[in-house]
């Protein structure tokens, strides 16, 4: 490394250290069920399972933020794409109303928000340690969770597969047998109606045990989806049949979500365990909720001259004139998302030995989906599509863990294989530019095979030195599917049957050493690498287009230290890094080698991150609990590709989905009322700054930041079987936007904002037996 980027890096560290000295960072979630236990739980009862063992997350030489059900339920928090609020510089939110339910995951400026099977996310997203392979249909329900555990850095030889930003963890509660469970509902504005429920039922006492999940939500979408014309009978918008008399077509961003779970753990010895999940999901919710922000008359007026799309930008603040419709082509697509899926596992854990342990994980998931878009978002059919995808995929992990020398050396080895199939229907209907109607049918299969090794010495006792290593061989095929019914202007029919490949090998490794100088103070520095595979280009728009992309890499250098101070009412863990991003993959989205439009995967160049992380978590009395994070990154492009700086990418920019400040606190009291039970206000707050959604950033694809403030009562009844919470979201009703996305130069002519919530309330009551 050279001296000034040593010393650029130090500066961040020492930054780090000053911030943290004036105010209050992040809390990592107590493991605790009530806020009375909360009070008696201690930092060092978290244990995490990142190293392929059971650890002390104070002991981890790693920066992890870990949560457990009752923190999250506290700050009301159902949803994947809640999680990432109160962890530093993680960015997990739906993607952009072009690719559906897609979740948009990014750890520390690296990510993935672009759906199409070609595309490898760049976090790996993992429940009860199975793969979840792609970025849509990721937006999770938190049913019946344990943890979270979110793993920030590049996790390659840890997590393996496309983890080169970081993991993101979810574990399941497992059955015990104990006869536990609960029920929950929930009630709130734009008719939300929630349910909740789970069982651990014991079947042969300590052998064989059942546990069972379930969850309903319903609510209305918070955008309107209005008749244009019908609401303005002088402006010469044609009025659609279908609206009627109150001018409305239809809601967006409203949910009708289901989900099982079932777990049976079966136990015939002391040394093995079998746990079997297997679960399912339907979700027929609503697109995102979104409205144009910007247009450009320029780009659409060869096909519609003397249409003024600004007049779209009036009106409510919630309101979408999109009709979903090209009535002209008799294509209507649907305003929701269709997902249907399910998925079984197997997970066999047997102790051969008091200091050997053999694992294995065996998966099988499968999922199809369909939805449909108004990309322009007007009255005008100029970009209407329709999407159905499909995707199965398989895996198998085996794991031997052990540990010698009386523990002095400790130590896992395996191996990994993936195998999938995914298919992308289209129907695309764009008339700017003109006579670019299309249907594609695309295949991808692809297939994976690692194997690792990851070892941990304590030379002497507090230091500890540990090393990771992994082997990657991955391939994918694409064979596109183009009918083109018009093909004179754009002759994409050529691509029809037509197969490319993609095959590519890596090392990754990692090296740590960790010193605990007393029971209160242990420091780590890490050296690490990643990568995410590459592929080829999914959506040419002219047969030039179809170039391949390589994978993208990553090293990562990391200093922290993970700190507890006054009996432990005090917890501290900081962290400061550099990465060097090489070959990073960015979409082209404005033009490519002089075509236009153009959607192009390329190699665009490298850059460096530099960033720190703070969290800390306070219990100053026994009844008090403070949470706050702060974190920063400083994203920095080294070189840029001549086909990026031609497709407006500049020197100055940053990658899409990268703030470089988020903020988060949270604090809760519990009041204890003696025979009447407990009452707990509990307030939290985050904040995150500006971030694009394009490469090439503009104004229009520009998110400012935003900051939400949500709260929450919570009555406990003595025996803590009954609880009723009334919360409040988006306590101030900002009007904000999760993510603006622009198509100004290229196939709509317009940029479209997805509109967060506005303030909500709920009832909530719950019973435990």
């Amino acid at each position: 490394m050279a001296t000034d980027q040593i010393s650029h890096f130090m500066r961040n560290a020492s930054l780090a250290s000053l911030v943290l000295a004036t105010v209050s960072g992040t809390a990592l979630a107590q493991d605790a069920t009530t806020p009375q236990a909360a009070q008696e739980a201690t930092a060092s009862d978290i244990v995490v399972t990142a190293q392929f063992r059971a650890q002390n997350l104070q002991d981890t030489p790693i920066a992890i933020t870990a949560m457990n059900a009752e923190m999250m339920e506290a700050r009301s928090q159902t949803g994947l794409s809640d999680i990432a609020q109160t962890a530093p510089n993680v960015t997990i939110r739906q993607s952009v109303s072009a690719y559906g339910n897609t979740a948009a995951l990014s750890i520390r400026g690296v990510g993935q928000f672009d759906n199409n099977f070609a595309y490898e996310p760049g976090v790996g997203l993992y429940v009860d340690d199975v793969y979840y392979p792609t970025v849509y249909g990721a937006q999770l329900d938190l049913l019946d969770l344990d943890r979270v555990e979110i793993l920030r850095g590049p996790q390659g030889t840890l997590a393996g597969k496309n983890s080169i930003g970081g993991a993101v963890k979810l574990y399941s509660r497992k059955p015990r047998g104990t006869g536990e469970g609960f029920v929950e509902a929930t009630v709130g504005n734009f008719d939300r109606l929630d349910f909740r429920a789970s069982v651990d039922v014991p079947i042969i006492e300590d052998k064989v045990a059942l546990r069972l999940a379930g969850v309903y939500k319903s609510r209305q979408g918070h955008v309107r989806r209005m008749d244009f014309g019908c609401l303005n009978p002088g402006s010469g918008v044609p009025r659609q049949a279908q609206s009627g008399a109150s001018c409305q077509l239809g809601r967006l961003g409203g949910q009708d979500f289901q989900g099982l779970r079932g777990s049976l753990s079966i136990r015939p010895s002391e040394r093995l365990e079998i746990l079997v999940i297997a679960d399912w999901t339907r979700d027929n919710s609503e697109v995102a909720g979104t409205r144009i922000s910007a247009v450009n008359n320029a780009a659409l007026a060869p096909v519609a001259a003397g249409v003024d799309m600004s007049q779209f930008l009036q009106g409510a603040r919630y309101v979408n004139y999109g009709n979903f419709a090209d009535t002209s082509r008799n294509l209507v697509v649907s305003d929701r998302n269709g997902y249907k899926g399910w998925g079984v596992s197997g997970q066999v854990d047997y102790e051969l030995s008091d200091d050997l342990k053999l694992t294995s994980i065996t998966a099988y998931r499968k999922y199809s989906a369909n939805y449909g878009l108004d990309l322009d978002g007007s009255p005008y059919a100029f970009a209407t599509q329709a999407f159905g995808l499909g995707f199965r995929s398989f895996s198998q992990e085996v794991r031997l863990t052990g540990a010698a020398f009386d523990d002095v050396l400790n130590y896992t080895i395996g191996g990994f294989y993936f195998d999938a199939k995914g298919r992308y229907d289209s129907v695309i209907d764009f008339l700017a530019p003109a006579n670019n109607f299309y249907a594609g049918k695309d295949r991808i299969p692809s297939d994976s095979k690692s194997g690792f090794a990851h070892v941990e010495v304590h030379p002497f006792d507090r230091f500890t030195l540990s090393g990771g290593l992994r082997y990657t061989d991955e391939s994918k095929d694409f064979t596109f599917g183009r009918a083109s019914f018009l093909p004179a202007a754009f002759p994409l029919g050529a691509l029809n049957g037509q197969t490319f490949k993609y095959s590519a090998s890596r090392w990754d490794y990692r090296l740590s050493a960790d010193y605990r100088w007393s029971s209160n103070i242990m420091t780590y520095a890490t050296f690490s690498t990643g990568f995410k595979g590459g592929g080829i280009n999914p959506r040419p728009f002219f047969v030039q287009q179809v170039v391949p992309f390589f994978p993208e890499t990553l090293k990562a250098f990391e200093v922290g230290t993970k700190l507890d101070f006054f009996d432990r009412r005090v917890r501290l863990n900081l962290s400061a890094f550099l990465n060097k991003y090489n070959d990073i993959q960015l979409i082209l989205n404005q033009r490519f080698q002089g075509t236009a439009p153009a959607s192009v995967p390329i190699n665009a160049g490298r850059a460096e991150m530099r960033g720190f992380e703070a969290e800390l978590n306070l219990k100053p009395v026994d009844a008090l609990l403070i949470d706050a994070s702060v974190s920063h990154l400083d994203f920095d492009y080294k070189s840029l590709t001549p086909e990026a700086v031609a497709s407006g990418i500049r020197f100055d920019m940053i990658a899409p989905f990268t703030s470089d400040w988020k903020l988060s606190g949270g604090i809760q009291y519990e009041i204890d009322a003696g025979s009447i039970g407990s009452f707990t206000p509990r307030f939290d707050y985050a904040y995150q700054t500006e971030f694009w959604s394009n490469a090439s950033n503009r104004p229009t694809n520009r998110t400012p930041g935003y900051g939400i403030a949500n709260a929450r009562l919570t009555w406990r009844h003595p025996d803590e079987k009954l609880e009723v919470a009334a919360s409040v979201t988006n306590l101030f009703d900002k009007y904000y936007s999760t993510v603006n996305y622009d198509n100004l130069y290229s196939i709509a002519g317009v940029a479209q904002a997805t509109l967060g919530r506005p303030r909500e309330w709920a009832l909530t009551a719950k019973y435990n037996f």
